[in-house]
């Protein structure tokens, strides 16, 4: 019930107007050298995330509690560009739930885990124009998110998984194995 509950607050959300793009939906917590993310990535995300990040210099890791997606995947990526330049590992908290947009935020780290019990679930992007499965491979509608997964993992074929694995509509809750083998886990 959970699991369903928080996907249909990710479809809600993503399904949602430009203009609840700009409220705060992010909520980040600093515990000592670790970020706690919660919460759904949005157009404001980068700012406040910078924000905590300048006021908070000894921050080494980013654990991703309930993160429900996003709503700019563009965010996601200047996030993930972020940590992946300051050296940071990403982590899935034991017990957490971690989808689409958020489960991309999670490749950025340099060393990545996930706790016992969490949850990563994926599926196709989709826009105000079409999902993904509507472009062919080779359109440039893939590249942003195509790219930033090859350069997080160095490999898309991550990317390409994840618009099989479950519509737009629906989710995908990977399995452990799925994990390891896309190389999401590096510990």
């Amino acid at each position: 019930m959970r699991v369903e509950l928080a996907f249909a607050t990710c479809l809600a959300l993503s399904a949602c107007d430009a203009g609840a793009n700009f409220g705060s939906t992010i909520d980040l917590a600093v515990e000592g050298e670790v970020l706690v993310v919660n919460g759904t990535i949005n157009s404001q995300s980068f700012r406040e995330f910078s924000s905590v990040m300048a006021a908070n210099p000894q921050i080494a890791v980013v654990e991703l509690q309930d993160v429900q997606g996003s709503t700019d995947e563009m965010v996601v990526a200047e996030m993930g560009y972020d940590i992946r330049a300051r050296g940071f590992a990403t982590r899935v908290a034991p017990g957490g739930q971690v989808f689409s947009g958020g489960v991309d935020l999670f490749l950025a780290g340099v060393r990545r885990s996930v706790g016992a019990g969490a949850i990563l679930g994926v599926h196709e992007w989709e826009s105000g124009l079409g999902r993904a499965r509507d472009y062919p491979r080779g359109d440039p509608w893939h590249e942003p998110t195509r790219t930033y997964i090859e350069d997080m993992l160095g490999s898309d074929a991550f990317y390409w998984f994840t618009l099989e694995a479950a519509a737009f509509d629906e989710v995908h809750i990977m399995s452990r194995a799925e994990m390891v083998a896309f190389g999401l886990v590096t510990q």
